[in-house]
Order: C-alpha cells, then structure tokens, then sequence
C-alpha cells in the first residue's frame, strides 16, 4: 500500500525528499526510469524551519507553487536526521482545491465560508476566492481576534475578499498551529426575519389606515346621503378604485340577533383571495365557506363567536383551497360594531399571507433545527433587551437551576440578583467590556437554584444588535452547566496539589505550561498554568544538562513513558535530585504535551552518599579505608591494561616500633600518631594519588602514572618528610616516628590486585629486617637478596 492509497484521490500532490542542501532527490512526479528535474528548496520556509532546528516535529508550511507539480500546494514536512544531525527533509504536498471542495461541500448558503489558516494567519484553504488569498495571510486586526489563550471564539466583520459581512466562528485544533473559520451570511440569516418584521409593520399601518378610512367614508355618505346621486356616484367610484390599490379585499358584514351572517359589502379581492371570481356576489357569499380548508372551520368559527361575545377584534389565520389547486393562507381584521337596532356590523379586509405564512415556517424549522443543536449540547439560550432591561430564559436555562419554564420573569437587576455575591462584580465587568470595548463576553459565574444552593455556569453571549450610534439594543448568548467539570477540576486539583508529588505539564518543545503547587513552591514558578515560553532550560544548570534531558523525549516516544533520577536546579542554584516520571498526555499523538511526576529523592540520596563515605572511609584518621583502597588499586589496574595510563606505583608503609609508642604512652596517643600520619601523606601525595589505611599502622599509597624510578623517589621523600615531622601531643610533648615502606611497580600483566599488595607488603618487610627507616623496591627472588646498606638518617 502506497502513501497515495492511505489518502482520498486528489488531496495528496506530491511526495518529495530532499538532502540536507535542499535539493529534491525523490519526487513522485519525476517519469519513471527518466533523471529527475534538478529542483532546491533551499529558500522554503518548511525547509528552513527544521535545517535551523526551529520545528522538531511536523511542521505545516504556507502555500506554495510547486517547483515540480506547478500546483499551489501545501507543505507538511519532517525532518531526517542520521545521528541526530539534520540530513534532509521529506515533504507531503497537499491540495488546497480539495481541502475548498471539501467546505463546499458541507456548507447551505452561497454567501458562507470555511477557511483554514495558520496561527499566523496564513490562509491554507478557503471555500470560495481561494485563489484570491492564497499566499496571503488574514489582516492584522483580524489576527488580534483569535486569542492565543483561547482555543475558540466568535466575531462579526466584513470580509476583505468579496466585502461580505458574516457570522464567524473559530477553534483552534487541538495540538496543531491550526485555525477552522466558519462564517455565514449575515445577511441571509437575519434578513428573511427582518423583511418579514418589514413588511408586518408596514401591513398593520396601511391597514389600520385603510379601516379607518372606511370608517370615515362611511360615516361621511350617510351624513350626504341628501346630496346628489351623482355626487353618490362619484364617491363610490372613488372608493372602488382606493379598494383596488389595497392587498386583498375589504368587506363589511351583519349579524343579527336570530345569528342570521350576511355581507353587506365586499370588493373584488375579497372573493378573488378566496379562490371565487370577483363578481360572484350573493352566489359566492354561499360558496365562501366551502373554500376554507376542513380542518381550520371550527377555529375560524369560533374566533367569530368570541369577537361577537367580547366585542372585540376579529383577527384569525385560516387556509382556503385553491381552484388551482394547492392552499392559500388568509389572514383576516374587522372589528366589530353594534347598532341601535342590535345588529353588529364588522368592518374589516382579508389579505393573502401564504409567502409570509412560508417565511415563518422556515424560520420556525430553523429555529427548530437551532433548538435541536443547543439541545444535543444541553446549552440554555438568553436574550436581553438592553432598552427595556427584560432578560428572557429558555426552558433549559429555568430546568438547570430546578425551576419549572418560566417560573418568573426576570429583568437585568433580578438576574444580576441571582449571581452569587463573590461573581457579581466580575460578571458586570466582563459584561461592561463586552458592551463598550467589544471584547468577548465569556465568564463563568454560580448562579442561586431553586433549593437555595449554588450552580456553576459558563454564560457566553454577543450584542447582536446596535443602533446608528453603536449602543447596544439586543444580546443573545447561552448558558453552559459546568458544575460537574467545575467539582472534577477542583477533585483533580486537591488530588495534584495536595499531594506529596510535584507535577509539572510540558509541551513536546520541553516549555513548561503547567505547575502544581508543590512544583511552583520548590522552582518559584506561579502555581498554575505558566506564561508561554517558560522552558525546562530554566531548572538545568548547564545547555549539556538541557540536551541530554531532550534525550527523554526521545524515550518518551518510543514506549509512552520514561522514569529516572534526575537533579533540577533550585532557585537558589543548588542542584537537587528527583524521582522523574514521564508519561504522554495523549499516548496516541507522540508529538504531544508529557506530564512530569517528580518525587524529592535528595535526602534519600544524601544519606546513600554519607552511608557510602561511611563505608569507604576510616573512621579514625578520615582517610579512605582498605576496601576503596583495593577498589581503586582494581581500577588502576584496569586504566593500565587499557594503556588509559602508561605506569603506576603502589607504595606499602608501616610505622616503626609502633607498638612501643602504645606501650608507653596508651592507644589513645597512638590514635593521634596515626592520624597526624595521615595528614602528612596526604599533604605530601598528588591529587590524583591515593593514600589508604590498610588496617593497624599499615597505610598504602598508589601513585598514578609513576614508573619504577619515580615511584622509589616519591616513597623516598614520604619517608623523609614523617621522619622530619614531629607529632605534637598534649600532655606528651613532640613524638617522633620514622616508616619502612615498600614500592612495587605495577604492570599491565598483574592478574590480581592482591598479589600487587603482597609484593609491595614483602618489600615493606624487607625495609623492617634491615634496619628499618626505609624504601625498598620491589624484585624476584627478594627474601634471598643481600642485605641494603642502612639509609641516612
């Protein structure tokens, strides 16, 4: 299986390699068996990133004109690395046409985008005008309105590429420098809603005036009534041809007190609207109840007993059917009047609203589709007339707090009412932000329930209305119930702060983002989430530390987690050891965050460190005793096998007629002895020489990289120098001692470090046989060697 297959057909352009140079040795879209197409990508910015070490991982570059493909394309890249230097890169060319095709498609309005940028703004793709923006980046006010520390948001701007003002709303994507903006039409979701409310006002007006005029008129031919048959002729022509110019048609209609209906006047529209032919008259008064639709005759029925009853206004919805098939919506106004003679009269019109009927029922379902969006998410929505101060809840936002919907009303002052009293001034700040600076209105606040105790909501919202001079009119948002993330982050936070461990989050780049109280405590960082760009480098006390600690992540990769003792530098610039445990966050995403679980181990470590003195040191004269002694000599040994040093000298010694100075003057002046030699030999012995008491009064020295000759001279002044050393001791007075020493000269072929001691141990003794207050070097056959003339002194 290719790397094409893994991906949908058109989405992947091209696969390319190329060297630590730049230049391009594998691409798919060289001909088969011909030379590839010399091509560099020295100057692109994803090359760039990862030969400068500035992307350790994927890296998503802007845009490009492929040097080979010839496309726009956009590059995902990795680097190589061969012993951990860099030594190329590989690139994915992916299509942004595919990525715009795919928007397209999930996208209802013509007027709505998806675009996919950088975080630095750099468009990657978008729905529409694709090519207009590629190469191009958001402009830097636009930038500003996706906030680092947030990871989505909302905004309301115009937008450069066509001049359309959309809805927006973005998110980041998680671990990615990548940002999804979706904008709709504003115009084609708040337009059809304002028209309808347009056209609704303008309909209530010309017919509130139309019923009035009719009023007039008639009260005006029955007061000239008197006057001339043409002057009555002339003002019912005149009214005919005003009845002409009206949406559907007026009518005037009787009721006696037997409930005997008859219309008394009508004009043309009134029967056409109906479905009836203008002039149908009393043949069409008896059809006119056929036409209404079944099932709306007992409401249109009784609306009409109710206006009767009440007196009041006749305003009713009722459908007729068509003769050309289909149904039509009427809508219908009169208002009643009572006669001397018991009689009442309705004045009114009949209208057609089927279009406006359509309008309403589309935003119905897509109200209902918007309902059925905040409910799968379990959201309350708010609204809050700025003018009025009336603040209205859906019935979730009554159900979150254990209220019935609508169990009261609520103004401004009633919801800020219901806030607990420690939220109350930081809602009305973020509110007042939002309302005058524009900044995002997002806070999360306790809010009093029905059983007197307090919830936790996140209450997020937007002015979606102002007038000419930028007050705020309208402002929708929702209500989110947070109390359950609210208890499991402050359970999680007790578990993590009240805990002995510290912890510590870090992204892959070893930035520090996140420290507990017990971390921040020991490192002085804030307890919390951390500024960005605090790195790890901060608690190492050298770039060598800071390098070998990348080698973690390494491990971190490879098997999810990694565990070590590790020492961190303290704020004062002492080291201290730790108990580090590393484990991914994600252990899906290898390039993701890694949670540090650190335990102090420093006094652990000490008291392994005094133990380990302890067992290698002599207790009374605080020189090493006679098993790191024959530790060290094993190891010298092994340097000069390995030629890591090219001789060394091992040294017995022993304090002449030791035995007489306890003797005379008691062990306790003997342990003074004893330790005023250790400080002379270690005086006299180099810093990479090692002097070691073997047990009694017998001491040894190992000389490092001293030969035979050299190492005989080197006992020869330690001799010297104890022999002109006076030991003073209180009580006593001076003490003078004088040592026999032994020198061995080691060599490479020495199998065991005991029998290097046993030599220089018999060339000591021989010193002791004659005469004492001396060296003598070892050689074969010593014990039937002839007696040294006696040493000076």
């Amino acid at each position: 299986m290719t790397v094409f297959d893994a991906y949908p057909s058109g989405v992947l352009v091209q696969v390319a390699v190329a060297d630590a140079g730049g230049d391009i040795v594998y691409s798919n879209l060289a001909p088969p068996g011909g030379p590839l197409e010399k091509v560099s990508i020295r100057d692109r910015e994803h090359f760039q990133a990862h030969a400068e070490r500035r992307a350790a991982g994927m890296f998503v570059g802007t845009p490009v004109q492929g040097r080979l493909s010839r496309q726009w394309t956009i590059q995902l890249s990795r680097p190589l690395l061969r012993g951990g230097e860099f030594d190329g890169v590989v690139v994915l060319s992916l299509s942004p046409d595919y990525i715009a095709r795919y928007f397209r498609a999930i996208l209802d309005g013509p007027g709505d985008i998806i675009s996919l940028l950088r975080t630095d703004g750099t468009y990657l793709a978008r729905s529409q005008q694709q090519d207009a923006v590629l190469g191009h980046a958001v402009p830097p006010e636009r930038l500003h309105l996706f906030e680092p520390q947030r990871m989505q948001g909302t905004y309301d701007v115009e937008a450069p590429p066509d001049g359309v003002r959309r809805l927006y709303a973005w998110s980041r994507v998680p671990d990615q420098p990548l940002i999804v903006s979706v904008g709709l039409d504003r115009h084609a979701v708040f337009g059809p809603y304002q028209a309808t409310v347009a056209r609704s006002l303008v309909r209530n007006g010309v017919t509130s005036a139309l019923i009035l005029l009719g009023a007039l008129l008639t009260v005006w031919l029955a007061v000239q009534r008197e006057r001339s048959e043409r002057l009555r002729l002339q003002g019912e022509r005149r009214f005919a041809r005003l009845a002409q110019e009206v949406p559907g048609g007026l009518f005037q209609s009787r009721m006696d007190e037997a409930g005997d209906f008859r219309l008394l006047f009508t004009t043309p529209g009134f029967f056409e609207v109906h479905g009836l032919p203008p002039a149908a008259g009393p043949a069409g008064e008896a059809v006119l109840a056929s036409r209404v639709h079944p099932a709306d005759l007992p409401a249109l029925a009784a609306s009409v007993r109710a206006s009767m009853a009440t007196q009041g206004l006749w305003d009713h919805k009722y459908r007729v059917r068509h003769p050309g098939g289909g149904l039509r919506w009427l809508h219908g106004h009169a208002r009643p009047q009572r006669e001397d003679d018991g009689t009442l009269l309705w004045y009114g019109y009949v209208h057609d609203v089927t279009q406006d009927q359509a309008l309403q029922e589309a935003i119905r379902r897509s109200e209902e589709r918007l309902r059925a969006t905040v409910q799968a998410v379990r959201d309350g929505l708010w609204q809050w007339d700025c003018e009025s101060g009336r603040v209205e809840w859906d019935a979730r936002c009554y159900q979150m707090l254990g209220f019935e919907d609508g169990a009261f009303a609520l103004l401004y002052e009633d919801f800020l009412a219901r806030i607990h009293p420690a939220d109350g001034e930081r809602v009305r700040e973020r509110l007042r932000r939002h309302l005058e600076l524009g900044e995002e209105f997002r806070v999360e606040m306790r809010l009093r329930t029905a059983e007197n105790g307090w919830l936790h909501v996140e209450s997020r919202g937007e002015v979606s209305e102002r007038d000419a001079r930028g007050r705020p009119l309208h402002m929708l948002g929702t209500h989110t119930d947070i109390q359950q993330r609210v208890e499991q982050g402050r359970m999680l936070k007790a578990l993590i702060d009240r805990g002995g461990a510290l912890v510590m989050v870090a992204t892959p780049g070893r930035d520090i983002l996140y420290a507990n109280e017990r971390a921040a405590q020991v490192f002085g960082l804030q307890a919390g989430r951390q500024p960005p760009g605090l790195s790890f480098r901060l608690l190492h006390d050298s770039d060598e530390g800071f390098a070998r600690f990348a080698a973690l992540y390494d491990r971190l990769q490879a098997e999810g987690s990694v565990r070590v003792e590790w020492a961190l530098r303290l704020p004062s610039g002492d080291p201290r050891w730790f108990d580090m445990q590393g484990t991914q966050l994600d252990p899906e995403d290898g390039d993701g965050g890694v949670i540090w679980t650190l335990i102090d181990t420093d006094a652990r470590r000490q008291r392994e460190t005094r133990l380990e003195t302890l067992a290698l040191t002599d207790a009374l004269t605080g020189i090493p005793n006679r098993r790191a002694f024959m530790e060290r000599l094993d190891m010298e040994l092994d340097h000069l096998r390995a030629g890591l040093v090219d001789a060394a000298t091992l040294i017995m010694l022993d304090i002449d007629h030791f035995k007489r100075v306890n003797d005379t003057y008691g062990h306790a002046v003997g342990d003074v002895v004893l330790q005023a030699l250790a400080r002379v030999l270690e005086q006299e012995l180099r810093k990479d020489d090692m002097v070691g008491r073997l047990g009694g009064e017998e001491f040894a020295a190992l000389l490092s990289s001293a030969g035979a000759e050299a190492g005989y001279l080197r006992a020869e002044r330690l001799r010297e120098a104890v022999a002109a050393h006076p030991i003073a001791v209180d009580g006593v007075g001076d003490i003078r001692i004088t040592i026999s020493l032994g020198v061995y000269a080691l060599a490479p072929d020495d199998a065991r470090a005991l029998a290097c001691l046993e030599r220089a141990d018999a060339a000591m003794y021989f010193s002791k046989r004659n005469g004492r207050n001396r060296s003598t070097p070892w050689i074969e056959n010593l014990a039937t060697a002839p007696s040294p003339a006696p040493a000076a002194g």
